[in-house]
């Protein structure tokens, strides 16, 4: 369906009363609101689902501020229900969170669960996949070429002849068989350099993730530091993936106490029902996923759904999910097939 006549059909439902209805049917329910990262130039046009303007997230605080939901913590809503309670988490720990968002958080005193991926936190390089796309995205340049000295590659590409997901796999998967994380990271820069994009902003980093004096700064301000693996994969070999919940654990240990580090998303939102054991094996209580959705209290607490949000979501489609008449939709279009 054409956006704009969604979004006239959704004034219409809001205008007749229908979202206040819905607001009210589904009252019991948990709206888990899910972020990414934020923009410092033009990555919202990039990504609008995992990037989004400073002005946008603030717009959403704000309204969350006057509306009649109430923001508590994901541990409140699960020990405390009441009617229309949001809970704000955000994935992956992308450095906007701190530079540019963290007034408004502070501002509101709402509470965040952040779940943070730690290799790339702790290693302070761009995250590889993501800003390999980017450069691809900006460029005007027709050809990549890769030259890695260490493991005597030289090869090229046309950027046309490949799906811009295939042609980030094959040099990723290149650049990844450099040891040092430095190594890594100088090679994306000679790509930036060779296609005429920048990856830096005023001097920072773009695509990197948030710092450890960072990550300590946003838990003065309501910010709860959780799991998310350490590499951001879910392996499905039990021994591997947890590895990656005791790396990811081990490392956030230092913001706090490991027994209290006993939440987890699921990256990409991948998740199989053999992770399900594994993760109460690893005293997991609660763990989100990228399924769209209001959490029922007795649903399954490893399986929580959540509503995304990004900069390509107006706010009238914010307000459909958050009532429920989204939810009301889908069950009616299920049961009719």
């Amino acid at each position: 369906m054409p956006k704009q006549i969604k979004l006239s059909l959704l004034s219409v439902a809001r205008v007749l009363g229908i979202f206040a209805l819905c607001r009210w049917w589904f009252r019991d329910r948990v709206r888990v609101l899910c972020y990414h990262g934020f923009s410092f130039n033009d990555e919202h046009l990039f990504r609008p689902k995992l990037f989004m303007t400073k002005q946008t997230f603030g717009e959403r605080l704000n309204y969350l501020a006057n509306s009649p939901y109430q923001v508590v913590s994901l541990q409140q809503a699960l020990a405390n229900p009441q009617p229309l309670q949001v809970v704000l988490t955000m994935d992956d720990g992308w450095s906007g969170t701190f530079e540019l968002v963290q007034p408004e958080l502070a501002h509101h005193h709402f509470p965040l669960m952040l779940y943070v991926t730690s290799y790339y936190a702790d290693k302070q390089i761009p995250v590889l996949n993501v800003a390999l796309s980017y450069l691809l995205w900006k460029t005007n340049s027709t050809t990549l070429q890769l030259t890695i000295p260490q493991l005597s590659v030289e090869t090229s590409w046309s950027i046309a002849s490949l799906p811009s997901a295939e042609l980030v796999k094959q040099v990723c998967a290149l650049i990844d068989q450099l040891e040092e994380p430095a190594d890594r990271a100088q090679i994306l820069q000679q790509l930036a350099d060779q296609l005429g994009v920048q990856l830096q902003n005023n001097g920072q980093q773009l695509f990197r993730l948030l710092n450890i004096e960072e990550l300590r700064a946003l838990q003065q301000h309501h910010v709860d530091l959780q799991l998310h693996t350490h590499r951001h994969c879910s392996p499905l070999q039990p021994e591997l993936f947890g590895r990656e919940l005791e790396d990811n654990r081990q490392w956030l240990a230092q913001f706090q106490d490991p027994a209290k580090l006993s939440h987890f998303c699921y990256p990409s939102g991948e998740y199989d029902a053999k992770h399900l054991p594994w993760l109460a094996q690893y005293q997991v209580k609660t763990a989100t996923t990228t399924k769209t959705g209001l959490f029922a209290h007795g649903m399954d607490v490893l399986q929580i759904p959540r509503i995304l949000d990004g900069e390509d979501v107006h706010i009238l489609e914010l307000e459909a999910e958050l009532c429920g008449f989204m939810t009301l939709v889908r069950q009616v279009l299920r049961v009719n097939g």
